[in-house]
């Protein structure tokens, strides 16, 4: 039951921050179309949950910028599915706008990615790991985070 209660309140910490970025993006981002919904949340505390729990599947000595990279990869992967679910299914069922439309990017991937925006994942990803391990090691006394930068000697 402690571990449960630990996801689920770093669950709703990325629920919440993700929903808060989402709406600033919506608000002064450029136009990609879409509206807002709670399910973006859910999104952002997976992310959370999955990018954040690397480093405690991984070694602490993959360098942070290589972590990133796959949390970026964790998140564009989890976007991509949400969007099939949301903007391909369920929408379309509900007769509900989309929640984002990247058709109008190049590179675009059934609208749904883009390559524009993997950086932005991969910085989203180090956010994603340093707000978990904070969580972890202040709220639950967990290992105290230490990182490697670039390549250990």
């Amino acid at each position: 039951m402690k571990i449960f209660l630990k996801n689920f309140i770093i669950f709703c910490v990325g629920f919440t921050l993700y929903q808060c970025i989402e709406g600033i993006w919506k608000t002064i981002g450029p136009g990609m179309g879409g509206v807002e919904c709670f399910l973006m949340g859910v999104l952002g505390g997976l992310s959370l949950l999955l990018v954040g729990g690397l480093n405690k599947k991984l070694t602490w000595e993959m360098p942070f910028w290589l972590q990133s990279i796959i949390g970026g990869f964790i998140i564009v992967s989890l976007e991509f599915v949400t969007g099939l679910i949301v903007n391909k299914w369920a929408c379309p069922a509900l007769g509900r706008p989309i929640i984002w439309d990247y058709s109008n990017i190049p590179g675009n991937i059934l609208g749904q990615i883009c390559p524009q925006f993997f950086a932005a994942w991969v910085v989203l990803a180090a956010i994603c790991i340093l707000v978990d391990d904070y969580l972890r090691f202040k709220i639950y006394g967990e290992e105290k985070p230490h990182y490697v930068w670039w390549w250990k000697k």
